[in-house]
């Protein structure tokens, strides 16, 4: 086993972790769909985190060739699987009994400062971590690279300020269409 394959059992555990909490929601909110005010909304950031964290464990694979890994930069390599948990954590009442009443509308603007303030750092987070891998592998990725990452993280810190519904409708819409063109653009290949 080599340091990428090591490394990567944490790193892999984490973003389960993040999938498993959103799937759980889900299955919560589906038993219990007649206490549960669902809201659309909240909906569609629960598809966009999970495709996150399924888009974040497939770029993780390339770090693969990296030589000699530091603690430090296995630290750093861990924040954005980190964040990610902590967005699901968020996205979520806490867990509890299925009789119990949630209106997630109500849910949602209450924490939607955390979510979006914690979401929006994976962005700095992952343009670090695309430099870290080196210049020619960020310039690869080129302008569609760039522009996503400055609308990813502008709309989430201006969905963090705002409880605008209007602004929330269509983000949450425009975030789903994005990171799914975004993904066919850079993420097609493992490689």
């Amino acid at each position: 086993m080599n340091a990428f394959e090591y490394l990567s059992v944490l790193i892999s555990i984490v973003l389960a972790l993040g999938m498993t909490r959103v799937l759980a929601g889900v299955g919560e909110m589906m038993q219990a769909r007649m206490h549960r005010g669902i809201y659309w909304v909240h909906v569609i950031w629960i598809v966009n985190l999970f495709i996150y964290l399924i888009v974040a464990w497939w770029i993780f694979y390339r770090w693969r060739n990296q030589q000699e890994w530091t603690f430090y930069l296995f630290v750093f390599v861990l924040i954005s699987p980190t964040i990610l948990y902590l967005a699901s954590m968020l996205l979520f009442p806490r867990e509890g009994s299925i009789d119990n009443s949630v209106d997630y509308k109500t849910h949602y603007y209450a924490n939607h400062r955390a979510f979006f303030a914690i979401f929006s750092m994976f962005t700095v987070v992952d343009i670090a971590d695309t430099l870290l891998k080196g210049i020619p592998h960020f310039l690869a990725l080129g302008k569609p690279y760039i522009i996503s990452s400055v609308l990813y993280f502008s709309g989430m810190v201006t969905a963090a300020i705002t409880r605008n519904e209007r602004y929330h409708q269509f983000y949450a819409v425009f975030f789903l269409v994005q990171t799914i063109v975004i993904s066919f653009i850079l993420f097609q290949t493992l490689v």
